[in-house]
Order: C-alpha cells, then structure tokens, then sequence
C-alpha cells in the first residue's frame, strides 16, 4: 500500500507571489489544497515536508493534512524546486474522499537483470515509467515492482502482463510496452569504395591532362605566328 504521512499546516491569507515569499521568508514553504471544495492556500513548516518528501520520494503518498486544527485525506499531486539551488519553493496537495475511488499515477520499477542483458548484449529499455490507475485511497499501491530477469532479446512485458492488487485496475492501454529488451544500436560508417578512390584522384589528372592542353594551345598559337610571318615574307 501506499506510504502514508502526518503533517501539519496552516491557512495563509491568499495566494500570489508576494505572498509565498513571506511564507518561505518565515522559514516556511507554500503550498495549495486542491480538490473536494475551493483551493485553499496553506503553508507547511519547511523542516517537515522536506523530510516528507525525502523519505517518500513525493510519489503515491497518502497525507494526513492537518489544517488549523482540521483534517483532510489528501495526496501530494506535485512540488517544485528551485533549479539551481536545490530547494523546495512549493506544494500541491489534492484532496481525496476515502470512500470514492480516485486516479493517481504509481510509478514502475524492474527487478532481476534480463536474460537478453547479460548473456545476449542486449539492452533494456524502460519505456513507462508510470501507469495511472484507480482505486480507493486505502488501497492505493506504493508502487509497481516487475521482474526483468526472464526477457531474452525482442521480448518485452506489457501493461497487460503486470499483476495488481485487489481492488487496483490499471488505466494505460493493455497493449502498452513496460519493459522491452533490443540489440544495441550501431552506427554504420560509411566506407570508402574503389569509385570513390577513382573519384578521388581525378582531379590529379585531370589538372595534368589540363596542363598538357594548355601547352599543346600554346605550341599551336606560336606555330600559327610562325606561319603567319612566312607567309608575309
């Protein structure tokens, strides 16, 4: 099942830039409830959902929002972080009904080396990194472990082929390639022919087939003078 937090929050007085940045200011970070009413603007002790997301990678993760002293079932639905310097600026929460079911993306994982990696040279391709299913809160799953091991090469594992928990049903396409094993790709560069050799060394003779004409053009214009002068005399 999906790893499920406790964490505390309070209520800012709206949303906007200015805003998040007294909260982070404050040593906290910002953060908005989305979901079953109205999106309500929070903020979150900085310290408590660093460690949160940490320790649960911010994937599947079933938290138990307190909010000024008000509860609410809820999922981490996304957070961002500053590119540079590697710290959190914000989180989305989406609120769940623990009775209705719900859509959320679990994320893939492979097991085992495959066959077709370590004896055939092949390559493993992991092509989807999450499949989106649904299922009521209390039985979301953690995640999706899948054993490799048994692909040789040109064989794959599909959405279909992918066992799930009571109560789970996967969304994606049951055709879907998970996991695919292929040769490695080679580049072929391209080789030298003997017409390109031929290709080549023709501008060696034709430059002295050139010269040899252009001496031949030449002997032929100083003969023409010469006939010119002996007729003249």
């Amino acid at each position: 099942m999906a790893k499920r937090i406790a964490i505390k929050a309070e209520s800012r007085s709206s949303l906007g830039r200015i805003q998040a940045k007294k909260s982070r200011a404050a040593g906290k970070i910002p953060g908005v409830l989305y979901g079953l009413g109205a999106a309500q603007p929070i903020q979150l002790a900085a310290v408590e959902i660093v460690q949160a997301i940490n320790a649960t990678g911010g994937e599947s993760t079933l938290v138990d929002l307190e909010i000024d002293a008000r509860k609410h079932l809820a999922l981490i639905s996304e957070f961002q972080v500053h590119p540079v310097q590697d710290r959190l600026l914000h989180v989305d929460f989406h609120e769940v009904d623990p009775n209705k079911k719900m859509h959320a993306e679990v994320a893939v994982h492979e097991t085992g080396e495959a066959i077709g990696v370590k004896e055939g040279g092949g390559v493993l391709d992991h092509v989807l990194r999450h499949l989106r299913v649904e299922c009521l809160p209390a039985d979301l799953p953690d995640g999706f472990t899948v054993d490799v091991s048994g692909l040789t090469l040109g064989q794959a594992i599909h959405v279909r082929d992918i066992a799930t928990p009571k109560g789970v049903t996967i969304l994606n396409d049951a055709e879907l390639t998970v996991f695919a094993v292929h040769e490695p790709k080679v580049e072929v560069l391209p080789e030298a022919t003997a017409a390109d050799g031929a290709t080549a060394a023709e501008p060696e003779v034709i430059t002295a087939k050139k010269d040899k004409e252009d001496g031949a053009a030449a002997g032929d214009k100083g003969d023409a003078k010469s006939e010119k002068k002996a007729e003249k005399k």
